[in-house]
């Protein structure tokens, strides 16, 4: 059996990209992350969403390792292949029904969908390519007004996308 003995992995120019502690914990400082929310200075209120919209994900409050969000259409762009987990968290206004779908390159992966229910939770695991870009949509028939806090203590509606490998 061989043995290999390091502390750090690193690139040649220095960069680390990976730390093994003395208890056996692995840490990977740039595994591209990104957490959403629809207003990250709003302590409260409901936004409504058009239905056929992309869900207004206005504000990245993390974005690191080279994905990029862009809060112009609010879709998240994946900087390398891998699979990646979609959490997703929304508070509805009242009790309602709600259908959402999640879109890679403007194509519906997967369908959620509750009835008579103010929150909807889910995760999701999809491979993607280097350049794809995640969405949310719904598609419920009418509008529907959502949680759009962001603050600290107040983020009932977010998003977040991981690398996981």
């Amino acid at each position: 059996m061989s043995n290999l003995l390091v502390q750090n992995i690193k690139h040649t120019n220095g960069t680390t990209a990976q730390t093994i502690d003395s208890s056996g914990r692995v840490l990977t400082p740039t595994r591209p992350h990104c957490f959403a929310v629809f207003d990250s200075s709003a302590s409260g209120g409901y936004q409504a969403v058009s239905s056929g919209a992309v869900l207004p994900f206005a504000s990245a409050k993390i974005n690191v390792g080279g994905g990029t969000y862009d809060t112009s259409n609010y879709r998240y762009t994946v900087p390398v292949t891998g699979m990646y987990q979609v959490t997703f968290n929304l508070l509805l206004d009242g009790v309602t029904t709600l259908s959402l779908y999640l879109r890679v390159d403007g194509s519906i992966v997967h369908y959620w969908y509750i009835a008579d229910a103010r929150h909807m939770t889910w995760t999701y695991l999809h491979e993607v390519n280097s350049g794809s870009y995640f969405d949310i949509g719904h598609d419920t028939g009418s509008s529907r007004n959502i949680n759009k806090a962001g603050t600290a203590a107040t983020t009932y509606t977010s998003v977040s996308y991981t690398l996981i490998g």
